[in-house]
């Protein structure tokens, strides 16, 4: 296993974070050692996990007898911590509990003859790492059992055993927990317990219902996770214990996700504090350019909320114009919202305007004649044009995106035949009381590559933005059955 990086790119920003695992870690020092012989002399560093990424904290050079002593007056963040050779490979992982005075003395043959002292978390944590690996052999058995079965009995006993052996380590988990509940192992069982846990529900409650269970498991998700405890970000589960959350029991539309993310947000405390940090970031990055069509809502949420008129000392300033630059990209051309108007000129320098245009349907269509992937774009469009759009009464509002190409365009409108759509380019002045950020097209509509392609209702209603020239097909006939 190698170690991702240094340092962390967090997400799309220029931001080099360095975890602030030394800033966090409370006074009274550390003295962590480890041995085997094979260590003498090498180098070897301490590392951390922020979240899904690794950073590299602290570095020493092992002694002639192959001993290895990190040793600081600080005391680190708890958290899952690793071992990393010099090549940046993962030596072992261990856990950093409150008392950091401990020493892994390693058997290089056998995980259970390893030699740890002071530190009765890492002896639980190296148990069950003993019990989740034969466990795991045992599923992978199992696993490969199953592909082998040629009939249905056969087949479902093997499922059965699957069953009984992932039960075991969910029981496994869940008695640790009740056992040691604020210890750092406990906290790493609560954030993989899988999604359909119902281990700790009362006997007398019941649940009728599949809805009743669906609200039961929602409800009690994020039972015993506390959002500003800083041990969330010492671990690789959390993002995966977010996403899980958000998949399986919140609608995928805006203002629900937005309720969930607040919620959240709302109970990491302060908005300095290293997970605010984190998870907003998080939540930004997911939903800048998000896989759903409408989704990016939720950004422009979140900006207005949590980042609009405020300063955060740790936002860098390349960060911070980077979510003004989306926010100022998005904020209007939202699914639901009327479509900024745009002001055009037709091929013979008559000025047209987007609001001018009546129909049932508009289709905007911002390309360059020089682009490769518009000249395989734009033919398809004029198919589907030809063979569906057309007797809808769809009117193509097709913009030039690239004026120093006008003879190109004028070439390429002639070639494949595109004269029945409104094809306009921008004038390089426009007469009239109008603010810069009103006739800028390419901002107001996220034109950042071409082409880009949006759907508009009679109203000028955005109903579609950024989706395949195939999906508007589908779009059209969810419009059609919905009336």
């Amino acid at each position: 296993m190698k170690l991702n990086c240094y340092h962390i790119l967090l997400f799309l920003f220029l931001c080099n974070v360095k975890t602030n695992a030394q800033n966090e870690q409370i006074s009274t020092g550390h003295v962590i050692q480890f041995q085997n012989e094979s260590y003498k002399n090498n180098i070897y560093y301490i590392a951390s996990n922020y979240g899904k990424y690794q950073t590299l904290l602290d570095s020493v050079v092992a002694t002639s007898d192959g001993k290895i002593i990190f040793k600081k007056p600080e005391k680190y963040v708890e958290g899952i911590y690793m071992l990393v050779t010099k090549d940046k490979k993962i030596e072992f992982e261990f856990l950093m509990d409150e008392n950091q005075f401990f020493t892994i003395e390693k058997n290089p043959n056998d995980i259970q003859k390893n030699k740890i002292t002071n530190s009765p978390l890492n002896v639980d944590f190296q148990n069950f790492n003993i019990f989740f690996k034969d466990k795991s052999d045992q599923l992978k058995e199992l696993t490969t059992s199953l592909k082998e079965q040629n009939n249905k009995k056969d087949s479902t006993n093997v499922i059965s055993l699957i069953k009984i052996i992932q039960n075991e380590i969910n029981v496994y988990k869940h008695n640790y927990i009740k056992k040691y509940s604020p210890n750092t192992l406990a906290l790493l069982f609560k954030l993989t317990t899988p999604v359909d846990d119902f281990l700790n529900k009362p006997e007398g409650e019941l649940l009728k219902s599949k809805k009743d269970s669906i609200d039961y498991l929602k409800n009690h998700f994020f039972d015993g996770i506390n959002f500003n405890d800083p041990r969330l970000l010492r671990n690789p589960f959390l993002e995966n214990k977010l996403t899980t959350y958000f998949n399986y029991f919140i609608e995928q539309n805006p203002e629900e996700i937005t309720k969930a993310i607040f919620e959240i947000l709302e109970k990491t405390g302060k908005s300095n504090n290293e997970i605010f940090k984190y998870l907003s970031l998080h939540f930004v990055d997911l939903y800048t350019e998000p896989k759903i069509m409408g989704l990016d809502r939720v950004f422009i949420n979140i900006y207005d909320t949590y980042f609009h008129n405020k300063t955060y000392d740790w936002l860098k300033p390349t960060q911070e114009e980077y979510l003004k630059y989306m926010y100022t990209s998005l904020k209007n051309n939202q699914i639901g919202n009327k479509a900024p108007n745009i002001f055009m000129l037709l091929q013979e320098g008559k000025q047209i305007n987007l609001y001018d245009i009546e129909a049932p349907f508009i289709v905007l269509a911002f390309w360059d004649p020089t682009c490769g992937h518009c000249e395989t774009e734009i033919p398809k469009m004029k198919a589907i044009y030809d063979k569906y759009w057309k007797q809808r009464g769809v009117v193509v509002f097709a913009i030039n995106n690239n004026t120093n190409e006008m003879h190109k365009w004028k070439e390429f409108i002639d070639k494949e035949k595109l004269q029945d759509w409104i094809n306009v380019y921008p004038p390089k002045v426009l007469t009239g009381n109008y603010t810069k950020e009103e006739v800028d097209f390419q901002t107001l509509y996220n034109v950042r590559q071409t082409p880009v392609f949006y759907l508009l209702d009679k109203e000028k209603k955005i109903i579609a933005k950024k989706v395949s020239i195939e999906k508007y097909e589908d779009i059209f006939l969810n419009l059609k059955n919905k009336k």
